[in-house]
């Protein structure tokens, strides 16, 4: 699963990285992140009517367009092996995808009843993006549209394995274009949801300290002896 996760880089390192990009943010208050948690607004990119690249904030939780009551789950992961035949997955997969920028994600160990070890993996890359997909969902009783997100996960890598059994799907970059083209067929989709080469990630124990989603700082990352 992927339920943390950190983007530190500057506005401008997006900007590059997932080139030609417009930006629908305000510089000025674009901040490092080490500990995004669900509920949050997080930064996604994805193509407008035109078929341009934006990056903008959605609310990480799907909910499907499709609903009609308050919704009390609110999925933060989506399998990618039944995202295509899942009810309320499969028309944002079909139709909606957007890669998540982040630079790194955080797992728990589980070492007894009351005690989790958190691990913090990054890749060789730096900068990567998270296979997303979004919906647009209008609350009851209100005019306006809030845009939600939800990551895919897969089978964990030798890396994460020891730690956790799945894993978010990091894209590679050659997969990026076709990953949020909607004019994508269907079919070509799975090959682009496979575990992130294990040469190529490296994880490390970290502090209890980003156990708590209101804990958003340096802390969070700092190396630390696994209980």
């Amino acid at each position: 699963m992927c339920g943390r996760y950190t983007i530190r880089g500057l506005l401008g390192d997006v900007m590059d990285v997932f080139a030609p990009l417009k930006t629908e943010l305000d510089e000025s208050l674009w901040r490092p992140r080490y500990n995004v948690a669900p509920s949050q607004d997080v930064a996604v990119v994805r193509l407008n009517a035109r078929g341009e690249r934006v990056l903008g904030l959605v609310r990480w939780g799907l909910v499907p367009s499709w609903t009609r009551d308050t919704p009390k789950v609110r999925p933060i992961n989506a399998r990618s092996e039944t995202a295509p035949t899942s009810g309320m997955f499969r028309q944002a997969l079909a139709r909606r995808r957007c890669l998540v920028p982040a630079d790194g994600f955080f797992e728990w160990q589980v070492v007894s009843s009351k005690v989790k070890q958190p691990y913090f993996f990054t890749t060789n890359t730096g900068l990567f993006a998270f296979a997303g997909i979004w919906e647009r969902w209008t609350q009851p009783g209100t005019e306006t549209p809030v845009d939600t997100c939800a990551i895919l996960t897969t089978d964990a890598n030798d890396v994460v394995k020891p730690v956790h059994a799945r894993m978010p799907v990091i894209l590679q970059a050659s997969d990026h274009a076709r990953w949020i083209d909607r004019e994508t067929p269907e079919q070509d989709l799975p090959a682009m949801l496979r575990p992130f080469p294990a040469q190529h990630m490296q994880s490390r124990t970290v502090s209890r300290h980003v156990n708590a989603p209101a804990n958003d700082d340096e802390v969070c990352i700092v190396t630390s002896e696994a209980s």
